[in-house]
């Protein structure tokens, strides 16, 4: 699926006409740097990682405190490594009012005491405050939540051993879905609502290479109550995910399955995600088939999106992409399924830190689906 312009312009009916105007505009360059992308043979898109010397050190006891911007600090030779990230959102939905939130401060703690045996734990303290713009008041609801907590045994590339509460690996979005690991602030609607976030139980995984070409799988279960109380949320599952892909890590294809039992009740779940990296341009895309017995998840839905490095074309541009991404989602028995259109742009003016700013457009509104302007500042640390 591509950009069009057209069907852009009449989902766009009735905004001002410079934004009009700009977002055809996005779409229209999208098409012509589509085919200059195609002819080029580029490193895969990704934010630069961190610099490999440290802000800081010192020598102790314990062996050197290190801390590199955006990787944590390391905490002398007890393989203890402690880093994380905010995140501000500014949000102007059309037919609501604007808000600009600190909406989180996550801590990611890891400890390797051994080379085969890593603990990983995510901490999130969302709700610290929001300002709401119309109204002129401040809020604040600050709860901590567990996000991910396990530890992991590895014997080799091929078998890998998790067992704690993890995402759950469906398709590519829900693997990392962090503020700062993704391209948009706004996620697609699928990840809300097709399946659980999050397993509480154990996993296996790993990489064969047959022919040289890495094929990677997960195996997963869910046999405990989850850590935190979520009415949403499945009572036991179980699924597998398969991804093959190039050796040079530019393409890849991947299938997802999932069987959840909540109240006594089944819901099954089929899923398909590519990827395909060519010069400046990347191409991922997702599509999940949900029926069963568990109330709201009967649905398809299915998203294209598409990142372009403008750095790579525009050397004083680098660190900035064009973002788009295009969701159909249509829940079964409803009579409102979703197009949806999220654009906009991310810059990366430092390793560490991540500014983007998009506009989400829809043929529909709905509780969970607003169109307006959703932007975000993630500073790693």
């Amino acid at each position: 699926m591509s950009l069009d312009p057209a069907r852009l312009d009449d989902l766009t009916t009735g905004l001002p006409r410079a934004l009009r105007a700009a977002l055809c505009a996005w779409a229209s360059a999208a098409l012509l740097a589509a085919p200059v992308a195609n002819a080029q043979q580029g490193i895969p898109i990704e934010p630069d990682p961190g610099g490999a010397a440290p802000v800081l050190s010192a020598d102790t006891p314990i062996g050197p405190l290190e801390y590199r911007a955006g990787r944590g600090l390391r905490i002398g030779d007890t393989g203890l490594t402690v880093g994380g990230f905010s995140v501000v959102e500014i949000d102007d939905p059309e037919h609501g009012d604007a808000t600009v939130a600190l909406d989180s401060i996550t801590f990611l703690t890891l400890y390797e005491p051994i080379d085969a045996l890593r603990v990983f734990a995510e901490v999130e303290i969302g709700g610290l405050a929001t300002y709401d713009a119309d109204a002129g008041d401040v809020t604040h609801n600050a709860e901590a939540v567990v996000e991910r907590l396990y530890a992991e045994w590895s014997r080799s590339d091929a078998l890998n051993l998790r067992l704690g509460k993890f995402q759950t690996p469906i398709g590519r979005y829900n693997l990392v879905p962090a503020e700062p690991f993704v391209w948009t602030s706004a996620d697609p609607i699928t990840l809300d609502t097709a399946f659980d976030e999050h397993q509480t139980g154990a996993a296996l995984f790993g990489t064969f290479y047959p022919g040289g070409n890495p094929l990677r799988y997960w195996l997963y279960g869910q046999m405990v109550d989850p850590f935190d109380s979520d009415s949403d949320a499945a009572d036991r599952s179980a699924g597998g995910r398969l991804e093959y892909g190039g050796s040079l890590g530019d393409w890849s294809v991947g299938a997802s399955l999932n069987a959840s039992k909540k109240k006594g009740e089944w819901q099954y779940l089929a899923g398909l995600d590519a990827q395909l990296h060519v010069g400046a341009l990347e191409l991922t895309g997702e599509a999940v088939f949900s029926e069963g017995g568990i109330e709201d998840r009967d649905l398809w839905s299915a998203w294209l999106q598409g990142v372009f490095d403008l750095g790579v074309h525009v050397p004083f541009l680098r660190g900035v992409y064009l973002v788009g991404r295009f969701e159909h989602f249509d829940r079964d028995g409803h009579d409102n399924d979703l197009d949806v259109w999220d654009l906009g742009a991310t810059w990366y003016p430092k390793p560490w830190l991540v500014l983007k700013a998009g506009y989400r457009l829809s043929d529909r509104i709905t509780d969970d689906v607003e169109e307006g302007i959703t932007a975000s500042i993630s500073v790693l640390f």
